[in-house]
């Protein structure tokens, strides 16, 4: 197979989700499984030239804004169009803070399927469901807890709920999945700093989603 490669780009608000701490965090455990790892907050890495060269995107930008080049590139690349200029399709595996970037798209919002609101205060533990335990992304998952910052969203269906959380008396979406075009779209609220990330279920999930949003095999 291959060697999978993983555009892994970041930036934004360094006081919330500080993309030099966390970005290194997220390589190394992904380079474990022989991933090859593009760190970025270079933008234009959305672009035909840049983005043909990944298989997924794993986006973990705050509150970054695209321009017009910026954003026909991303999103032309998961379409994955046969008469495109981007390649095979691409998986994208957003990540917590990625449904409160790029809010000056509408199309990206749209394809992510979830834009961020609010979220409680930092601190408590919650119960994670899982609701779909046969698809690949949660293989080896069981329900957990885990404190992490509790999203809350203005959501745009359709799409494949994976997890969620009880808060206030509802259920609330946590983890997704879809369809765009040809190519694959994963979106979780979890992960919201070095704590989270750094644990292994929390991981598990994203090495999964990797390699399902690829298309390609997970090695055995």
């Amino acid at each position: 197979m291959n060697e999978l490669k993983v555009l892994l780009i970041g930036g934004g608000n360094k006081k919330l989700h500080d993309f030099s701490v966390m970005g290194p965090i997220f390589k190394e455990f992904l380079e474990k499984f022989g991933m090859r790892i593009t760190l970025t907050e270079d933008l234009d890495m959305f672009l035909p030239n840049e983005i043909r060269k990944f298989h997924v995107i794993l986006c973990y930008t705050m509150g970054r804004e695209l321009n017009s080049e910026q954003e026909k590139g991303l999103l032309d690349a998961i379409i994955g169009a046969p008469w495109g200029d981007t390649g095979d399709p691409k998986g994208f595996v957003g990540v917590h803070c990625a449904s409160s970037s790029f809010l000056n798209s509408q199309k990206y919002l749209r394809m992510l399927s979830g834009k961020f609101l609010t979220h409680p205060p930092l601190g408590e533990i919650y119960d994670f469901k899982i609701t779909n335990p046969n698809h690949p992304i949660m293989e080896g998952i069981k329900n957990f807890s885990l404190k992490d910052e509790l999203y809350l969203f203005e959501t745009y269906p359709p799409f494949d709920l994976l997890m969620t959380s009880e808060y206030k008396e509802f259920s609330r979406p946590i983890t997704w999945v879809k369809s765009y075009g040809l190519g694959r779209v994963f979106y979780t609220a979890l992960g919201h700093s070095e704590e989270q990330i750094k644990n292994k279920i929390f991981q598990r999930i994203i090495i999964n989603a990797i390699y399902w949003t690829s298309q390609k095999d997970r090695p055995r």
